[in-house]
C-alpha cells in the first residue's frame, strides 16, 4: 500500500485529525508508515539511517504481488494447450 501511495503523489495533503494517534495524526512519514508527536521528532526521523534505507528501498523496483507469487508457484492461469478445430 505504501508503494502505491508513493507512485500517486497528491502533493501536500492534509491529514485528518485523529485523537488516537501521536500528534493527533498530523506528523506522518509516508515511507516508514509512522506517526510522530511533533515536527521536530519527525524531522529528526528523516535524518536517520533507517528512514534513508526505507526511502532507497521504496524508490527501487516494485515489490512482488500476489499474482507474481501465484505464477511462481505454478498456480497461474491454466494452460490447456492449443484449441483444436472442430469439424
Amino acid at each position: 500500500m505504501v508503494y502505491d501511495e508513493l507512485k500517486n503523489p497528491e502533493g501536500t495533503r492534509s491529514l485528518p485529525v485523529d485523537e488516537d494517534l501521536p500528534g493527533m495524526g498530523q506528523y506522518y512519514c509516508l515511507h516508514c508508515d509512522r506517526y510522530f508527536a511533533n515536527v521536530t521528532i519527525r524531522d529528526e526521523h528523516f535524518k536517520t539511517k533507517r528512514h534513508k534505507k526505507r526511502v532507497k528501498i521504496m524508490t527501487g523496483p516494485a515489490p512482488h504481488t500476489q499474482l507474481d507469487a501465484d505464477l511462481a508457484g505454478g498456480m497461474g492461469m491454466p494452460d490447456n494447450g492449443p484449441k483444436l478445430m472442430s469439424m
